[in-house]
Parts: C-alpha cells; sequence; structure tokens
C-alpha cells in the first residue's frame, strides 16, 4: 500500500518490535501506534519518512535510545510511558516535555540537561542592535567621530577600581539576598513533588503545605495506611490527600519508593500528583474521583433511589482495574500493587474504574500490617502485607471479582469463630445452586448477560486457586475479561462452564451464607 498516508492503530493490544514494513511507506504522513505493546528499540529508519507530520509512540514498551530524527514536517510527537532511556536527540528537543514524560532514565531538552551537559546558553539580553559601520567615505564625520570613541573609551585607573569594587558588592549583596529567600522558602514552603502527569491537560499547578492547610476539607476515609482528606484549593481546583501514618523509613527511602510508584502511570491507576514529607507529616496528593470507592458504591444503600450496579457496569469495572492492575506487573517482574481491594478501587462519575493505592503497603511499618488490613482479600501465602507478590495480587483481584459478582464484602465471611472466606463459600454454593444464591440479584435482573456471568466466575476462581502458580498472570486474566465481555455464550458454553466450576479447589463443606 505504497499510498497509505495515515495509519491509526493506537490503544489495540499490539505487541512485538516496531512494524517494519510501516518504515516502506514514502507517502506516510501520520502513523499512531501509542496505547500499545509494542517493544524493541525505536528504529532510527523512521528519518526516511520525511512526509510524516505525526508520529505518536506513547505507552509502549519501547527500550532503548530515541533515534535522531530531523524530520522537517513534524509537528505531533509523543514518546512518553514508555521505557527509554539516554539523551533526547538535537533533533527533536524543540518539542515539548509532554513528550516525553514518565520515564526517570531520559534527559536532555525540555527535561533539562543531562548529567555533565552544559545547560544551554541564555538568550542575548534585549537591547539595542548595533548599527551597521558606515564607510568613512561616505561620511564626511567618520574621522572625528573614530576620534572621539578613541577618547571617550579611555577609562582612568581610579574608575576602574570602583566599578571593582561595586561588582563585588553587589555580587556579595545579592548572594545575601538568596540566601535570605532560600531560608524563608525552606520554612514556608513543602517540599512537593510534583508528578509527571499523562497529558499536559492532567496536570496539577504546584502548590504548598499553605494551600493545602487553607483549603476546605473533609474526610473521605480512614484505613490502616492512612486518613484520606478531599481538599479544595482556593484556586478551585480539588485533590484527595492521603496523610500517611507509621511510615518509618528514612526521608531519601521515601523519596526514591515515591519516584517509583509515581512514575506508574496509566489511564486506568489515579495518578500521583505530589507528596510532602516532615519528620511528623507525610502526605500523598492524588485526583480527586468524585464517585469514591467501589467498595461505597457496591455496599452502600440498597434501598430506594439506588442506582443498580448491572452486568455492563460490572464488568467494565472489572476490565479497567485489570488493566491497571496488569500495567504495575508489566514494568517489572517484582512489581506489584500490595492491597488491592474494592475500596483501591476508586470511579469518576461515568463510574470508569482506577486502580489507587499503588505500592503504599511498602511505605508503612509492620504496625500497620495486622490482620484487619485487606481482610479477605489476602492470599494463603503471604506472612508479610509490605512483601506481596504479583500472584498475591492475582489472588486479591480473584477476591474482588467474586465481590463483584455476589454483591457480598469479604468482611461479611468471619460470621462465627471459624469463618467462612469469600472464595471457600462461592466454591460451596456453585456445588449446588448456584444459579440461585451466588449472583448479586442486581445482575440477575438481566438474563442475557448470565453465560458471561459464569465465565466472569469460572476466571474469579482460577485467580483464587490456593497454590500461586496454579493462578493465571494479570495479562491471561485481561484477555479473558475482554473475551468474556465480545461474547454471549451459549445454554450448552453455560452447562460446560458450570462442569468446570464444580471441579474446582477443595470446597468447604455446606453453602453456609457470609
Amino acid at each position: 500500500m505504497a499510498a497509505l498516508r495515515s495509519v491509526f492503530l493506537n490503544g489495540n493490544r499490539l505487541s512485538g518490535d516496531f512494524p517494519a514494513p510501516f518504515l516502506a511507506l514514502p507517502a506516510l504522513v501520520h502513523l499512531s501506534l501509542g496505547g500499545n505493546r509494542l517493544e524493541g528499540a525505536i528504529p532510527p529508519a523512521l528519518a526516511n519518512l520525511t512526509r510524516l507530520k505525526t508520529l505518536l509512540l506513547e505507552e509502549n514498551r519501547f527500550v532503548g535510545q530515541i533515534p535522531d530524527l530531523p524530520l522537517p514536517q513534524l509537528r505531533e510527537f509523543n514518546v512518553s510511558f514508555n521505557r527509554l532511556n539516554g539523551s533526547i536527540p538535537a533533533s527533536l528537543r524543540s518539542k515539548p516535555r509532554a513528550a516525553f514524560l514518565g520515564m526517570s532514565s531520559l534527559c536532555g531538552g525540555p527535561l533539562g540537561p543531562c548529567p555533565g551537559e552544559a545547560p544551554p546558553p541564555s538568550p542575548a539580553p534585549a537591547g539595542r542592535t548595533p548599527s551597521p559601520t558606515t564607510p568613512a567615505a561616505n561620511n564626511p564625520n567618520s574621522g572625528n567621530d573614530e576620534r572621539n570613541d578613541k577618547k571617550g573609551n579611555k577609562l582612568s585607573g581610579g574608575a576602574i577600581a570602583g566599578i571593582a569594587i561595586a561588582s563585588v558588592v553587589g555580587a556579595a549583596l545579592l548572594l545575601f539576598l538568596l540566601i535570605c529567600l532560600c531560608r524563608r522558602s525552606g520554612r514556608t514552603k513543602t517540599r512537593a513533588l510534583e508528578m509527571p502527569p499523562p497529558s499536559p491537560s492532567a496536570a496539577v499547578q504546584p502548590f504548598d503545605l499553605e494551600d493545602l492547610l487553607r483549603a476546605s476539607a473533609e474526610v473521605l476515609g480512614k484505613g490502616a495506611i492512612g486518613t484520606t482528606y478531599k481538599a479544595v484549593l482556593e484556586s478551585s481546583a480539588t485533590v484527595a490527600v492521603k496523610r500517611l501514618k507509621d511510615v518509618t523509613m528514612s526521608e531519601p527511602e521515601f523519596r526514591e519508593r515515591i519516584a517509583d510508584i509515581g512514575e506508574l502511570q496509566h489511564e486506568f491507576i489515579v495518578p500521583l500528583r505530589a507528596y510532602y514529607y516532615s519528620k511528623d507529616e507525610k502526605l500523598l496528593v492524588y485526583d480527586f474521583m468524585p464517585m469514591g470507592s467501589l467498595s461505597a458504591v457496591l455496599h452502600g444503600n440498597r434501598g430506594s433511589g439506588r442506582t443498580p450496579l448491572d452486568w455492563t457496569i460490572r464488568s467494565s469495572i472489572a476490565l479497567a482495574a485489570a488493566r491497571g492492575i496488569e500495567y504495575i506487573h508489566s514494568t517489572s517482574s517484582s512489581t506489584s500493587h500490595g492491597n488491592i481491594k474494592s475500596s483501591n478501587i476508586l470511579l469518576s462519575k461515568t463510574y470508569q474504574a482506577r486502580v489507587s493505592d499503588n505500592g503504599l503497603a511498602t511505605l508503612v511499618g509492620s504496625s500497620s500490617s495486622g490482620p484487619s488490613r485487606a481482610t479477605g482479600y489476602r492470599a494463603p501465602e503471604v506472612t508479610d502485607p509490605r512483601r506481596v507478590s504479583q500472584k498475591a495480587d492475582v489472588f486479591s483481584f480473584g477476591v474482588l471479582l467474586l465481590e463483584l459478582l455476589t454483591g457480598k464484602a469479604p468482611s461479611q465471611a468471619a460470621l462465627n469463630d471459624e469463618g467462612v472466606d469469600l472464595p471457600r463459600w462461592v466454591q460451596s454454593v456453585v456445588r449446588s445452586e448456584w444459579t440461585a444464591e451466588v449472583f448479586d440479584m442486581e445482575l440477575l435482573r438481566n438474563q442475557s448477560s448470565e453465560e458471561q456471568m459464569i465465565q466472569l466466575l469460572q476466571l474469579a476462581i482460577d485467580c483464587v486457586a490456593q497454590v500461586p502458580d496454579a493462578r493465571p498472570t494479570m495479562s491471561h486474566v485481561v484477555m479473558r475479561i475482554e473475551e468474556i465481555k465480545m461474547s454471549g455464550g451459549s445454554a450448552e458454553e453455560a452447562d460446560q462452564q458450570q462442569s468446570a466450576l464444580n471441579q474446582g479447589d477443595e470446597m468447604a463443606e455446606g453453602p453456609s451464607s457470609p
């Protein structure tokens, strides 16, 4: 397709290296591959596509350095949130900072000079531009002017000494003023770090501790990690502020961990915007999510006036949360969320789900890691809540799926001294009458989705397998949910799913309701 001008494949699930055939399209003007899973290096041969006006490669997994791309017509360019490193090439340093966000190993241009690199020269001060020299033949007074200039340019020794003394005194005064300003700033300003937003429109302007103290605030919730407030700043911006407790790590450790958390920005993760660290206060600032948590919406008032959460909403919440967790896992084989539960899944006004509190379990001390935290969600192999594997995250997400399907909170499980957790209760009921007992009544109103609900139930049971290696990866979970949402299934498939459910792990005795 040699005449192809535009390729828009953004927001899919494409994987592998950069598609080489696109490099052989001489007429290509627009190339958008953002939001996929492409990896490897960005090919230098892109420089041969001289007609390119748009090149969008953000939110992939490209590695290595950005190649030199001296494309004369390039207007839109973005490689944010990949895994690139090194120096931004000179041909791209005029692009805005938003084109290079989310990569701590990248430097140069709008991100600031690289280590050992001289900062760009400051522009010349504004002033009169010298007039071009006029030839003496065309100016009868030029000889006198030249003699006058020579006389005027001669300074006495006293004048030179006076200028030198004045310069030294002026520099000393300037240094004194700067020291005073820095000390004053250190007393009044919070050491807030603005995190890189996923897009310029989502950026939060820097603010200090006094801005937060002056803000109108209300408590949104209290947990083992800390208390969360809704704060409305004088600028009318609304943010969520989490006040951490029991943080035992040093300031350098805290800053390093927060930097790692701040880099994980994705459309299904609540972005960390700023933080404050002092001996007595540790604050984190996030985007405010107006609908609150999935826990509150799912288990809140079920009386008249409640908007039921149907299959479409719940399955979409499940998929968005799975994608957010999958992205966290994709950054490193050792990276996990650590505290997946319905109160950490936040919702927008349109019920768009985002994962919150990513990585915060590693910030708090052991006193915040008791049995009350994440009750009912914790994988059986987890002994230290500050050290949670990706397989343990999958278990917690499986409990979350069961919560969405049953409408029951895991905390409802402990009815007696022995207690029956939600996974065991579901498995025991599945053996008998799953249609009447397991699913939330709000879901059963739509009989056409019953087969899909059974498929999601099977996936949830796979996730809560007792043996960690028997659990699927989050990539597989995302793929399964996508397939479930796209297929309606049949009665025969429903029977097959029911048989599969009945052949699950060891089931509890009796269908005792949590």
